[in-house]
């Protein structure tokens, strides 16, 4: 092009080259397309597979075992004044919902299963913890489902919606930390979908010493050790 020696020569050489590899390269395209690939193929499958080991590891837990653990926690830890007093109950599942707690507010519209989700309250914790979480299920009315996740991890799940209500009417205004903004936008999502006319949640700071919030955000994310010299 410049007047080099046979630059007219490499010139169409490599005219012939761009050509002969876009025409090759669009006809796998096209013929993969029209044949279902092996990427779509094997794309599919590892879904199926992703799906499949997510229904494998997280289970409900069987009723005999929750009636074994909820047995055991009531003739050893119930003799407790923070279950004794409703307003007190309720500061400790705040505290134990900020510790261990997942406040879960779904996408705004409805879905591929053709219906809008509704929020859920989620407590995660160790297997071993199964008994607290069946007593707080007892004392709240039996609500919620137990799932569990691989061998140790327990799930407690509150997904309806008059159950969710009723516990955001128990702890509202009781949380202390930035999950009470979160707390907020699902209540503004119920009263938005529903019609409603909850309040919102007011951050709470009151002294730690006149609740049982701190109980509960300790008996999810707290240690007590003993350090010996």
């Amino acid at each position: 092009m410049h007047g080099f020696s046979n630059a007219g020569i490499w010139l169409f050489l490599a005219f012939i080259s761009l050509v002969s590899s876009m025409s090759f390269w669009f006809r796998d395209v096209i013929s993969e397309g029209k044949a279902k690939s092996l990427y779509f193929i094997t794309l599919k499958n590892l879904n199926t597979l992703l799906m499949s080991s997510l229904v494998k590891t997280s289970k409900a837990i069987k009723k005999e075992d929750i009636e074994i653990a909820l047995t055991k926690y009531v003739s050893t830890y119930t003799d407790n004044r923070i279950y004794k007093d409703e307003s007190m109950f309720f500061h400790y599942i705040a505290g134990l919902l900020e510790g261990d707690g997942h406040l879960s507010l779904p996408s705004i519209g409805v879905t591929t299963l053709n219906r809008v989700l509704n929020p859920r309250i989620i407590f995660t914790s160790h297997i071993n913890n199964l008994g607290l979480y069946a007593y707080i299920q007892s004392k709240l009315g039996g609500i919620g489902r137990f799932q569990l996740t691989g061998n140790n991890t327990v799930r407690y799940i509150i997904g309806d919606i008059k159950s969710i209500i009723y516990v955001i009417n128990g702890i509202s205004s009781k949380l202390r930390t930035p999950k009470n903004n979160r707390l907020n936008e699902i209540i503004k999502f119920i009263n938005n979908k529903y019609n409603l006319n909850l309040k919102l949640s007011t951050l709470n700071t009151d002294n730690l010493i006149d609740s049982a919030w701190l109980a509960g955000f300790t008996d999810s994310d707290g240690h007590f050790g003993i350090k010996m010299v």
